[in-house]
């Protein structure tokens, strides 16, 4: 088994954007910070090892979604241990995608540390994921002051 990583979790898009500055702040703060990765486009980020999980949701078909969740959710979750047998992971971070809550889960019940960061897009209401990772993640952010009033426990961090 290798150094201990931290696993992230992110999506296209936004999320994507989010992980990317989330990263290079902590880069710049602990150097030597390694992280693997699971998402649904190619890494881009500096990952040591990266796995690509099939999008989790058809945007553009209301019926392909309820199939397609549970699927990219079980791939996800497979990935999330295979991961776990070649890196020691610490913990796990998520700027959002629904395909966190599963290995979260997971995380939770190994004693790992999980932190959500709701998205910076969200003003006045939590988004689905965000409302299930309140419940799951050890610590979790808003980026705008206006969500405190949702999820009360929340950090409130600024943007990303």
């Amino acid at each position: 088994m290798s150094d201990k990583v931290v696993l992230v979790i992110y999506g296209r898009g936004g999320h994507q954007e989010q992980m990317r500055r989330l990263l290079n702040q902590l880069k710049k703060a602990s150097p030597e910070m390694k992280f693997v990765s699971i998402a649904d486009v190619p890494d881009t980020l500096g990952a040591v090892k990266h796995l690509e999980c099939p999008e989790p949701r058809d945007k553009f078909s209301r019926w392909g979604t309820p199939l397609k969740v549970p699927y990219s959710a079980l791939i996800t979750l497979i990935q999330c241990i295979r991961l776990s047998f070649k890196h020691e992971i610490s913990g796990i971070v998520s700027t959002g995608p629904g395909m966190a809550v599963l290995p979260s889960i997971l995380f939770r019940l190994l004693s790992k540390q999980v932190i959500y960061i709701e998205s910076w897009s969200r003003f006045y209401s939590g988004s689905l994921t965000g409302r299930f990772m309140y419940y799951i993640a050890n610590v979790f952010y808003v980026q705008n002051k206006s969500m405190l009033a949702i999820f009360p426990k929340a950090k409130y961090s600024g943007r990303l």
